[in-house]
């Protein structure tokens, strides 16, 4: 039987969250701020060129857009935090964004209301001992105040997704990570690993050798020596024979002579005649 998956959320006040918060916080910011600063930018350059109503309507649409783009990729990140931290997506990115928004801000909202007294200490106190001790005093309170807020703003975020990440993955069946197609095509296929493997995973079957016999009897063929028919031999001419068959011609120099009964030798190739007298 297949094992399910057991997603347990994060605590608000720990590590965990506060890292899932951080993962989704500052991808976040990356994008969206410097639209929203370029817009706003934009639009206070062309209030400087006498287009106020431009410029105002330029910082709007571009402030807008900027937070529209949050909103769009708060349930992107976080299915791909989900996915890598416990392997699988999250799905529905409405759900995912109105269950991570609704936790955020009642989270937030409790924290404004923890923190309010002594924001309001702090503020009271840098403003009536300006320059003193404690107005110093009052100052610091309300910046660390502000990072308390930021902290908790990202860790809500984090135990949400949290939150979100359980109740969606919760029950799924224990699966391993899906691999990637270059580890798959580069593994052999339906080859063993060893040697002991391929022999008790599949044995083949080898058919018995056949008995033969050491010695084949061979059956005795009559061979008969071809005849072969007579070749005439032309007898070989002594060399002198052959000189005084064939004169040289003074003529030409060569000894394409020949003897006639009536004229005597003469040459085939340039005309010469013997005279006789």
């Amino acid at each position: 039987m297949d094992e399910t998956l057991a997603v347990e959320p994060f605590g608000f006040f720990t590590l965990e969250a506060l890292r899932a918060g951080w993962y989704v916080v500052w991808r976040q910011l990356v994008r969206v701020v410097p639209v929203a600063v370029g817009a706003l930018l934009i639009g206070a350059g062309l209030g400087r060129l006498g287009l106020s109503v431009l410029g105002v309507l330029v910082s709007s649409l571009g402030v807008l857009a900027a937070l529209v783009w949050a909103i769009v990729l708060v349930p992107r990140l976080a299915s791909r935090w989900a996915e890598g931290y416990y392997g699988y997506p999250l799905t529905g990115p409405g759900r995912v964004w109105w269950a991570i928004f609704w936790r955020s801000s009642v989270a937030s909202l409790v924290a404004s209301v923890i923190l309010t007294p002594p924001t309001m200490v702090a503020a009271s106190l840098s403003i009536a001992f300006q320059g003193s001790a404690l107005g110093g005093l009052g100052k610091l309170m309300m910046t660390v105040l502000g990072v308390a807020n930021g902290v908790v703003a990202v860790v809500t975020t984090g135990w949400a997704m949290s939150k979100v990440a359980s109740a969606q993955l919760s029950g799924l069946p224990m699966t391993s990570l899906p691999f990637e197609p270059a580890a798959i095509a580069s593994e052999p296929v339906g080859l063993p690993e060893r040697d002991d493997e391929m022999v008790t995973s599949s044995p083949v079957a080898i058919p018995e050798a056949v008995a033969m016999p050491a010695t084949v009897p061979v059956p005795a063929v009559a061979v008969t020596a071809p005849r072969l028919a007579p070749v005439a031999v032309a007898a070989a001419t002594p060399p002198a024979a052959v000189a005084e068959a064939k004169r040289q011609c003074p003529k030409c120099g060569l000894s394409e002579t020949e003897r006639g009964t009536v004229i005597g030798w003469y040459c085939t190739i340039c005309g010469w005649r013997e005279s006789r007298r």
